[in-house]
């Protein structure tokens, strides 16, 4: 049986050791569930992908993973993927690619550039979900350890989603820099409809979020992506049919580019440079891994 293979990627990157790395198994059709889960706490990337063939040769299945749980649906992931499938199996210039989620399904084109690959995603019309008193929103502030002034209270905390539901929280550039999510929140997540907290710099269109316990900041985040945009839209900041740029990652030295785009009716893309970084095979049978 031929060794299992899996890449490295970096994604939103411009050159590589940039951006937000990601873990592909292009052929995981050996695998469990339970044993994706495991391989990506040994890698232990913030996400893993695991692909299985669909019908046709542009179509996947793809499980995504972090070192916590299987997620319904994921940004750089999903734009690392793409990426990987035109490297692999597409010699143009262009492609296109349809990868099947937990949550949807996910149409992505993809094109060579002079470095690397470029990637965009199409994430389908935002749902704007609760919207936060002031009260509310200092709330989940203090649990970043920021105090009302830090607060950019312009806007109202929103809860948003394009596949993962983000409560949106406007801070100014201060308490973006002094940001550290203190405490867990779940459950008052939960009771909003939102599973993350997203901390945005409107003015600066830059971010930063966690994982739900706080313990590891994510990079560069394509799920929030989408929401932001139509967010940005929605408050007059951007205009319909206007590409722009989301910033991410310079606080771990990791910085990132999203660049993305609200139609006229409504449906958001989130693009970037993908750039491949390693591939490494499993030493072990991957059917003695359960």
């Amino acid at each position: 049986m031929s060794p299992l293979v899996y890449w490295q990627l970096d994604v939103f990157a411009e050159r590589p050791l940039a951006g937000n790395g990601v873990a592909i198994f292009p052929d995981a059709r050996q695998l469990s569930p339970a044993t994706m889960q495991a391989l990506t706490q040994e890698l232990r990337q913030f996400e893993s992908v695991f692909l299985l063939p669909g019908a046709s040769a542009d179509a996947y299945q793809a499980r995504i993973f972090t070192m916590e749980e299987e997620l319904p649906f994921a940004g750089h992931p999903i734009i690392g993927t793409a990426a990987l499938l035109h490297h692999l199996h597409c010699p143009g210039a262009s492609a296109e690619w349809s990868l099947q989620l937990l949550a949807k399904s996910v149409t992505l084109r993809t094109r060579r550039q002079d470095l690397g690959f470029y990637a965009e995603m199409a994430q389908g019309r935002s749902e704007f979900g609760a919207l936060l008193a002031h009260e509310q929103a200092l709330r989940f502030a203090e649990a970043f350890g920021l105090s009302v002034t830090e607060l950019d209270s312009r806007y109202p905390a929103t809860v948003v989603s394009n596949g993962l539901p983000y409560l949106l929280l406007p801070v100014t550039a201060p308490g973006l820099a002094r940001a550290k999510q203190c405490r867990a929140f779940a459950a008052e997540l939960a009771a909003l409809g939102a599973d993350f907290v997203y901390l945005l710099d409107v003015d600066a269109r830059e971010g930063r979020t966690w994982d739900p316990l706080g313990l590891i900041e994510d990079i560069a985040t394509g799920s929030a992506a989408g929401p932001v945009a139509a967010f940005l839209v929605k408050y007059g900041l951007q205009r319909h049919d206007e590409r722009f740029s989301l910033n991410q990652g310079r606080f771990l030295g990791r910085p990132s580019r999203l660049d993305v785009c609200v139609a006229a009716d409504g449906h958001v893309s989130v693009g970037g440079s993908v750039q491949l970084l390693a591939r490494a095979e499993l030493l072990v049978d991957a059917s003695e891994l359960g």
